[in-house]
């Protein structure tokens, strides 16, 4: 599909996406536990709805209504199950020691580029403990004992492991090796099985999980609003306009919460009512900024640096090489794309801000969820029309997103490529 977006000035205010990395850890405890959870909020993202399929064929009733999803505990786990992950990361990485954990036989289906993502450390841990592996198909049953995994690659291995074990006969020991990234998502996922009043403790080195315990969510939930998402509409009205993004939480331990202190600390005018957050056109600071915590962020807060009017550095992008596309790559040629000078090298990538005086241009949205909304954002801003090519990628966490830059005064036209 081909978005055609026309420069405007964006004014109004939006209700923020679900958080798709809270949706798919409620989704999996309701799917652990014994009885029925109605999660409200979830969203139809691609990626949310690929937890569900994958909790669904391991053995859990799913029902899909208007605005929430009801889910059965899972009671015989199901013998020689598929579980299509799509695109998602998330699902893959979580659901492979859930499966693992409950004795399945599962075999993973994903597109080529998801497959192909770094898993060895996480496959090394496994077949150690005695799981069979081949390609992958996942048999046998995890025992209790001790778990080291290399946590300087995904911190998606250590939330997998930390739904996975409390389902095992007897405790369990997670020990962390090297510096962990993306900690901020450990700790949505320890919020998270503390909803559902599963045990643990904290340890030097990571965590003793207790076993013999079954998920106990509350039979009703809410989804809070995705901060990931909400940084594209944060970003572009700073930048031009006055966006008003509601349900966020300022308390959320979402990590890329952090664009607003950000924002904040750039010169951004930034207000507070409640839930909602206003923010409005203004002049922006040059900025460095470590992003090794918060990577989805990183190519919004590139755009951002491209709206100051001096050398932005953005650091400890590494693994941006292995997400949907390589979006090192990616970032780097939809900027220049714009007209804004960046370069890459050694795990950090420098923007040379320009005032935002974007040049409006034809992209690639690469099958990546936040390139397009990057390349939109941008072409919001540009001096003339712009076209996106594959923008339906934004299906993957945040499906009415062209619908909200609409609802901002955009003149979108998305139509089906000829």
């Amino acid at each position: 599909m081909i978005a055609k977006i026309t420069p405007f000035t964006p004014n109004g205010c939006i209700t923020a996406p679900p958080s798709k990395s809270v949706a798919h850890r409620l989704i999996i405890l309701a799917a652990l536990k014994n009885g029925r959870t109605e999660i409200y909020g979830v969203g139809k993202s691609d990626d949310v709805i690929a937890t569900l399929n994958c909790v669904k064929n391991l053995g859990a009733k799913v029902e899909i209504f208007d605005d929430f999803v009801a889910i059965e505990g899972i009671k015989d786990v199901a013998v020689a199950s598929t579980l299509p992950c799509n695109e998602s990361g998330s699902t893959l990485r979580f659901m492979i020691p859930v499966s693992c954990a409950l004795g399945a036989n599962a075999t993973f289906l994903g597109t080529e580029k998801l497959l192909s993502r770094p898993n060895e450390k996480l496959f090394e841990l496994l077949l150690a403990k005695g799981i069979k592996i081949n390609g992958y198909n996942f048999e046998g049953q995890l025992p209790a004992g001790k778990y080291e995994i290399d946590s300087t690659i995904s911190s998606q291995y250590i939330t997998g492991l930390l739904l996975a074990l409390p389902n095992l006969d007897g405790d369990s020991q997670i020990v962390l090796k090297g510096e962990t990234v993306s900690k901020d998502y450990i700790n949505i996922t320890l919020s998270a099985i503390d909803l559902a009043q599963i045990k643990y403790q904290k340890t030097a080195d990571g965590f003793i999980v207790y076993g013999n315990q079954k998920s106990n969510l509350p039979d009703k939930i809410t989804v809070e609003g995705d901060w990931s998402g909400a940084a594209f509409l944060l970003v572009l009205g700073a930048i031009k306009g006055e966006i008003t993004v509601k349900n966020l939480s300022l308390n959320s331990k979402q990590g890329d919460r952090k664009i607003l202190q950000l924002l904040t600390d750039i010169g951004a005018n930034v207000s507070f009512d409640g839930n909602q957050i206003t923010v409005k056109e203004s002049k922006l600071n040059a900025f460095e900024i470590d992003c090794q915590d918060i990577p989805d962020l990183a190519p919004i807060i590139c755009v951002l640096a491209s709206a100051t009017n001096g050398e932005c550095k953005i650091n400890n992008v590494m693994r941006l090489k292995f997400k949907e596309s390589d979006r090192i790559q990616t970032t780097l040629d939809f900027l220049q794309n714009a007209g804004v000078k960046a370069s890459y090298k050694d795990g950090n990538i420098t923007v040379y801000g320009n005032g935002a005086k974007f040049k409006n241009g034809i992209y690639n949205g690469s099958n990546d969820h936040r390139v397009v909304m990057c390349q939109s954002v941008i072409s919001a801003i540009a001096s003339g029309e712009s076209q996106i090519y594959g923008c339906q990628a934004i299906n993957k966490s945040y499906v009415s997103f062209f619908e909200d830059l609409k609802k901002l005064g955009g003149n979108i036209d998305v139509q089906m490529e000829r």
